[in-house]
């Protein structure tokens, strides 16, 4: 499962300026002023707009639960679907596609 969503030990600015690693803890692609965080990324960031319909057309209703996506082990592979098609924490973790499944 993945655990850094739920601990806010995120690759995303608002952890990393806490751990000075980044130099703002605010979102790039928007207004400057939005704190990047888990909710943001996920649900408001109106730079993944597409992901975003793309993951709430998919699953619906539940899409908008942060709680949710990050606790239902049925959600990991459409949570990692859409990390890695915004391809906002490709620096962080490289390729995090789902392998194609094998067929016996």
């Amino acid at each position: 499962t993945l655990s850094w969503p739920n601990t806010n030990h995120t690759p995303l600015n608002q952890h990393l300026h806490q751990i000075k690693r980044s130099d703002t803890p605010f979102c790039l692609q928007c207004s400057k002023i939005t704190p990047e965080n888990v909710h943001h990324f996920l649900f408001q960031c109106p730079r993944y707009d597409r992901e975003q319909h793309t993951l709430f057309t998919t699953l619906g209703r539940v899409a908008m639960s942060i709680n949710y996506l990050l606790t239902n082990s049925n959600m990991q592979a459409h949570l990692l679907k859409y990390i890695d098609a915004t391809k906002r924490l490709k620096d962080t973790f490289s390729d995090i596609s789902l392998p194609v499944p094998q067929h016996r």
